[in-house]
């Protein structure tokens, strides 16, 4: 018999040499629990565990996104909807700031007037490319000059009230994602001989 002590475990082992030698030699592991203090009970358990929720940081707050990019279309006119994805796209044009909103499901333009929500249109004018925002606005019909006959999304734009940046680029990127089939072979040998 052979007995080990760790700081809270005993192992105490035994090997049985009463089985006829032509059956494997067996050993038999008990293992005892030991402790100076007592164990709590199941109630004074439960009660000590159970604390109070914390409140969630901003920035550790899910943003909840009500529709995709792509699929927004003229029945949507006047919902209120948020959305998540990346700057495709930026340009400001006689005050009106465009933005180009990438998800997986294909690209809508956002616009923001300075008098209508004036932070929104200063956080929108400080975005760059590939940044990941959350934007909440109203869905609404474009004017007939500006209807893109070859955007999916091209019947309507979401006027944005609220804008948070949730994942903001470093660096200048090499080459846009969105045409990096056509950026050169030595270009991208060197973005990944950098690493």
């Amino acid at each position: 018999m052979a007995l080990r002590t760790r700081p809270s475990l005993l192992l105490l082992c035994r090997v049985s040499n009463t089985v006829p030698l032509s059956l494997s030699r067996t050993r038999s592991v008990f293992s005892v629990s030991a402790s100076i203090q007592p164990s709590p009970s199941v109630s004074e358990t439960v009660t000590s565990n159970v604390k109070p929720p914390l409140a969630p940081k901003e920035s550790l707050q899910w943003v909840n996104r009500t529709a995709f990019c792509g699929e927004l279309c003229s029945d949507d006119v006047g919902k209120r909807v948020q959305l998540c994805g990346w700057v495709a796209l930026h340009r400001v044009h006689d005050g009106l700031t465009f933005l180009n909103l990438r998800d997986h499901t294909g690209i809508v333009q956002v616009t923001t007037l300075p008098n209508e929500f004036p932070d929104a249109h200063s956080a929108i004018n400080d975005l760059r490319f590939e940044y990941v925002v959350a934007i909440e606005g109203i869905v609404r019909s474009r004017s007939n000059e500006s209807i893109n006959k070859k955007m999916k999304t091209g019947l309507i734009e979401v006027s944005a009230n609220q804008v948070q940046l949730l994942n903001s680029v470093n660096s200048k990127l090499p080459f846009l994602v969105t045409t990096a089939d056509d950026a050169k072979d030595s270009l991208k040998e060197e973005i990944r001989l950098r690493g």
